[in-house]
């Protein structure tokens, strides 16, 4: 594989497992964010209490992370941020660039970017990378992988009925940004 390349996996986790975690989506504290635009659309594993459900997303993460590593081939990486999106109607996102160092909340340390369907009961919402004229249409327990980088600017189309629900997880390089997902005790 080489960078420029968009990995999908389809089935990478069972249609069960992402109903666990779209449940789990509804059923957890919702987060705001500094800059007001994933209001209401993201919950964090640091919010859900339920350890079946943060073991889930820590497998999933484990094994995107393997899956990065026999495509890309890097030397090393660390996991930096994973968490859970509901995209409502109206919700798009503009082209941008995941390690973009441009703007206030820049993650020029990220290396790659991963992206599992929750479902596909919904219209539009796809997302689409400009630069090589693609749209993925989304299928529940696919994951689409591919490099952080200016060659995978990225953005998603407005949903335009249903909810779109997604687990996005990025990986670093740079141990110092590493946040690997763990267990709490108990």
């Amino acid at each position: 594989m080489t960078a420029i390349d968009i990995i999908k996996i389809p089935n990478f986790i069972s249609d069960e497992d992402c109903a666990i975690l779209v449940d789990a989506f509804e059923n957890n504290a919702l987060t705001n964010s500094a800059n007001g635009f994933w209001d209401d659309m993201i919950v964090y594993p640091a919010k859900i209490t339920d350890r079946d459900i943060l073991e889930l997303m820590i497998d999933t993460s484990t094994r995107t992370r393997e899956a990065i590593l026999d495509a890309y081939k890097p030397k090393e990486i660390f996991s930096d941020s994973i968490m859970l999106c509901r995209w409502d109607v109206g919700k798009q996102l503009t082209p941008h660039i995941d390690n973009q160092d441009s703007h206030e909340y820049s993650t020029p340390w990220r290396t790659y970017s991963s992206l599992v369907y929750l479902n596909e009961d919904f219209e539009g919402g796809e997302i689409f990378f400009p630069r090589l004229n693609e749209a993925l249409k989304p299928a529940t327990g696919m994951l689409v992988i591919f490099s952080s980088g200016p060659e995978h600017e990225h953005g998603v189309k407005a949903v335009t009925a249903g909810q779109r629900y997604t687990m996005p997880s990025w990986y670093t390089s740079d141990e110092a940004h590493k946040n690997e997902l763990s267990m709490p005790p108990g």
